[in-house]
């Protein structure tokens, strides 16, 4: 009997020492896994400290950045992806949607930009810039960056005196104050007054631009690569990558010092052009301080009003501005957002108006023989010179001459984005600052109204440019000759344009054709 209850024995007792066994397994396990989670938030904190006590959570702040704005990038391609899912374009319902969502991830990008700082507000600044292309949502909804940015604690400002002055600004000035008067995309301005009273303005930089600025750029120029993969018609990423060293070069503050001098004596004829002076006493790569310049900004329509100043002229001023820079001196202020932007009336005759030119660290330089077929092609597109428009056109380097043509103008392009991106693309890289140069200018006349014709000015601008070096009798008829040829031409297209008008709104009177007016609202036709 023995033998046949053995067996079941056997088995029980295999059970009971194996059940007892995985008893004991199940905690070695658990204390296993506690031991790995208690291990890897041990590493993690321990890396945390480290990185706070060795770089200030640079780099925990850089890896905050990153995350976030591949959620911000991610959440807009799932709405445009999502919402836009079995639509088509035509439909009613696609054009409907179409701009709620624009406008839902340009408030995405914004808080994003205005969370993260630095870099990626002055990528959004030139979003905004490239109004007659980007949708009007996101140029709306980003320009809030010109305005909305970052602010430090005072205490960062004294530490950074101390480290490149070797003194706190109180000590530096006769007084110094803290609160900023204005903060830009890498830096705060506030005002202080000198040991001898002068009234100054002092740009601090943010104390972790730096350091953080290479992280930044790479992970813009991934997500950009990232987003060109999942949506082909995203064809922005080479900007930037063609910017690299362009935007580096706006960190030190005194190249931005000197690109100040040297606007001031390229632009010294022009009485309406002011630029404030530089007080290289206080003045180090990451700290500017200029001459105070009391103004309003030359968005500030009430301002303007209240100063009695004409936006017609301050509009004509501007543009002779940089339409001196661009085809004359080569030297072009690339970033002349209203905020770079003050109007003031003269100092010497308050009778006329100043405009003050600020924030002179991005700037590009045009080689000669880019400056004069610019000229050249700017000048046939206000002549309707098409032959001369492609030849100038080809010469630089860009075969699709009527679209070159519209970018100048910046008319109207988001209906041909595709040709758009690859004239821009095709035309030399230092055009690139030029463009939103002219995209900057042109949104701040669309803002007044466009009271004044653009291109007509600039146009005159690159005439006079083109006028030879040598002043002898012959060159000065020639030059009157040119001069008087092409205001007789703009004459006859203005009279023309008047004649047609004025018919077309007779029949509209005695009703034999319905209101064209509309049809007329344009300056130049490419």
């Amino acid at each position: 009997m023995f033998q046949h209850i053995r067996p079941v024995l056997n088995i029980t007792t295999r059970r009971c020492f194996h059940s007892s066994r995985a008893l004991k397994s199940v905690p070695r396990k658990r204390s296993l896994a506690r031991s790995l989670a208690y291990g890897l938030t041990g590493s993690i904190a321990g890396t945390v400290l480290y990185d706070g006590v060795a770089n200030g959570f640079e780099n925990v702040a850089g890896a905050q950045r990153f995350l976030r704005s591949f959620a911000i990038g991610l959440s807009i391609s799932v709405d445009y992806a999502w919402s836009l899912k079995g639509l088509k374009e035509g439909d009613g319902v696609y054009e409907a949607l179409l701009p709620e969502i624009h406008l839902r991830s340009a408030k995405k990008l914004l808080a994003g930009c205005l969370a993260n700082g630095g870099l990626y507000i002055k990528i959004g600044q030139g979003v905004a810039a490239v109004n007659h292309i980007i949708p009007k949502e996101y140029v709306e909804t980003l320009r809030q960056l010109e305005d909305r940015c970052l602010t430090r604690q005072p205490g960062e400002v004294r530490a950074l005196f101390v480290q490149d002055f070797g003194a706190p600004p109180e000590e530096l000035f006769a007084s110094f104050q803290y609160e900023p008067i204005a903060a830009a995309s890498l830096a705060q301005v506030f005002r202080a007054v000198t040991q001898s009273g002068e009234q100054v303005a002092v740009k601090v930089q943010y104390a972790d631009l730096r350091r953080r600025f290479d992280g930044d750029l790479r992970t813009i120029l991934f997500l950009q690569r990232l987003v060109a993969l999942l949506h082909k018609n995203y064809n922005f990423g080479w900007i930037v990558e063609d910017l690299q060293g362009t935007l580096r070069e706006e960190l030190d503050f005194v190249h931005e010092a000197k690109n100040a001098e040297r606007c001031a004596r390229d632009l010294a004829r022009l009485d309406f052009v002011y630029v404030p002076k530089v007080l290289w006493t206080h003045t180090n790569e990451r700290i500017l301080t200029t001459e105070f310049i009391n103004g309003c900004k030359v968005s500030d329509r009430k301002a303007i009003a209240a100063m009695q100043l004409d936006l017609a002229e301050i509009d004509r001023q501007l543009f002779t501005a940089f339409g001196q820079q661009i085809f004359s001196t080569g030297f072009v202020h690339a970033d002349p957002h209203p905020g770079n932007v003050f109007v003031r009336k003269d100092p010497a005759n308050p009778r006329r108006m100043q405009l003050v030119l600020l924030d002179h660290g991005l700037y590009e330089q045009l080689a000669p023989a880019v400056r004069e077929n610019l000229a050249r092609f700017w000048e046939a597109i206000v002549l309707r010179d098409h032959a001369a428009m492609q030849r100038f056109s080809q010469a630089l380097n860009v075969p699709d001459y009527r679209t070159f043509a519209e970018i100048l103008l910046q008319q109207t392009a988001k209906d041909h984005f595709d040709r758009i991106m690859g004239t821009l693309r095709a035309m030399p890289r230092n055009l690139i600052l030029v463009i939103r140069n002219l995209n900057t200018i042109r949104s701040i006349a669309l803002d007044h109204g466009d009271p004044i014709d653009r291109p007509r000015i600039m146009a005159r601008c690159a005439l006079a440019a083109l006028g030879p070096a040598r002043r002898t009798v012959r060159n000065f008829l020639w030059v009157t000759f040119r001069k008087l040829r092409f205001e007789f031409l703009l004459w006859r297209q203005s009279f023309h344009y008047w004649m047609v008008s004025n018919y077309l709104k007779l029949l509209t009177r005695v009703g034999r054709a319905p209101d064209t007016s509309h049809l007329m609202n344009i300056n130049v036709a490419v």
